[in-house]
């Protein structure tokens, strides 16, 4: 049974709302009846309709069956939500090249913003053009990169050559960076001497977003 409470404090709610027995019945999905049966306490609604009505109203359960006079509805917190995953945004440039063209241009200028979970890596992303490293990555895809991670053989990175931004995985041997795609038919592996000053990798790939 409900709370004697209930019944008072259900009446006191919707009058203070301004509303008739015929208008909360029609909010509720209910009988105008069904309401008023309610407010003599002959009748009671189901836990499902008493949460629509707690959270129509503005106030705990235990408030609307007379447990607690504090009407304040608890705070939802995020462990609540298993599924909620809490984002930030990165800003995105344009553009590594997937192939043999395209740079940042306009000094890296921001083009647009995504979001990525929190407490993932990523620092920023930058839109592909190419398709050397098609199937995985394709052109248009936006690539997560963070540069304060370590690379290891096999990191795919960013990577600027002679003012070129390109994605490639990269591979170290004593004297030499290979550079190597994964549509390497179509493009042959770069091979960079480490005293080459005018190549350094930008950051590794953490990841990657398809806009379509």
């Amino acid at each position: 049974m409900m709370s004697e409470k209930f019944a008072e404090r259900l009446k006191q709610l919707r009058l203070q709302h301004g509303l008739t027995q015929k208008e909360l019945a029609k909010v509720m999905g209910v009988s105008s009846s069904a309401v008023g049966m309610w407010e003599i306490g002959r009748n009671e609604p189901d836990y499902k309709t008493l949460k629509r009505l707690a959270d129509f109203f503005k106030v705990s359960i235990d408030y609307l069956l007379g447990k607690t006079d504090d009407p304040t509805p608890p705070q939802k917190r995020l462990e609540d939500y298993p599924w909620y995953v809490e984002l930030r945004p990165i800003p995105v440039y344009n553009g590594a090249s997937a192939g043999d063209i395209g740079t940042f241009p306009d000094n890296r200028e921001i083009v647009t913003w995504i979001m990525i979970p929190r407490k993932k890596p990523g620092k920023f992303g930058i839109i592909v053009h190419g398709d050397s490293m098609e199937p995985e990555i394709h052109d248009g895809d936006i690539v997560i990169v963070d540069p304060d991670l370590s690379i290891e053989n096999g990191s795919k990175v960013v990577v600027i050559i002679d003012g070129e931004a390109f994605v490639k995985k990269i591979y170290f041997e004593d004297n030499a960076v290979i550079l190597q795609s994964n549509n390497d038919k179509k493009y042959p592996p770069k091979v960079i001497p480490r005293r080459k000053i005018n190549a350094f990798v930008v950051g590794k790939v953490i990841g990657w977003f398809r806009t379509e």
